[in-house]
C-alpha cells in the first residue's frame, strides 16, 4: 500500500515538474512591446513596437514571419555608441534607419534576411546614435525619409 502511495505522489510530482517545464519556453518567447509614434519631418506617423531592454532589442523583429503594415521597431538605447545589428532569425527584407537622438544619421535600405545556416552579417552604424527604426524595406524610400531629417517619438 505504502509502495502504491509513493509511486502515486512521484507520478503527480513528475507531471507537475513536465508541466513546469514545457511552459516555460514558451513563455521566454512571448515578449510584450510598449507601442509608441514616430513622425517624420513631414508628418507621417509610423506607429512602433518599442524594444528597450536587452531581451527586446536581442530578439527584436526576429523570428517574426511578417511586420504589420505600416509599423516598425524603434530600438532605444540609454547611451550613444556605435550600434550593430544582424538580421539573425528575420525572415524578411527591412530598412533600418540609425538616429542620433532625433536625427537621421545614416539609413540601409533593403537590408536581407540571411539564408538558413549562413552566419549573419553585422550591420554597424557609421556615428555613435541611440535609436535604431527598423520599417518595412522600401518603406524608408515611400516616406521620403533622408539623412539629416528630424524624427518625433510619443511614447
Amino acid at each position: 500500500m505504502i509502495l502504491r502511495q509513493t509511486a502515486f505522489y512521484f507520478l503527480i510530482v513528475s507531471f507537475w515538474f513536465v508541466l513546469l517545464f514545457i511552459s516555460i519556453p514558451a513563455s521566454a518567447e512571448e515578449i510584450e512591446y510598449a507601442h509608441a509614434i514616430v513622425t517624420t519631418s513631414a508628418g507621417k506617423e509610423i506607429p512602433v513596437e518599442v524594444a528597450d531592454t536587452i531581451k527586446k532589442r536581442s530578439l527584436g523583429l526576429g523570428k517574426r514571419s511578417v511586420l504589420k503594415k505600416g509599423w516598425g521597431m524603434l530600438f532605444v538605447f540609454e547611451k550613444r555608441k556605435m550600434q550593430r545589428f544582424w538580421m539573425k532569425d528575420m525572415q524578411f527584407p527591412l530598412d533600418i534607419i540609425w538616429l542620433d537622438n532625433h536625427r537621421i544619421v545614416q539609413i540601409n535600405n533593403n537590408v536581407q534576411p540571411v539564408n538558413s545556416g549562413a552566419v549573419p552579417e553585422l550591420i554597424t552604424s557609421s556615428v555613435p546614435v541611440n535609436f535604431v527604426l527598423e520599417i518595412a524595406a522600401g518603406h524608408a524610400e515611400e516616406l521620403k525619409l533622408k539623412t539629416g531629417q528630424r524624427l518625433k517619438y510619443k511614447f
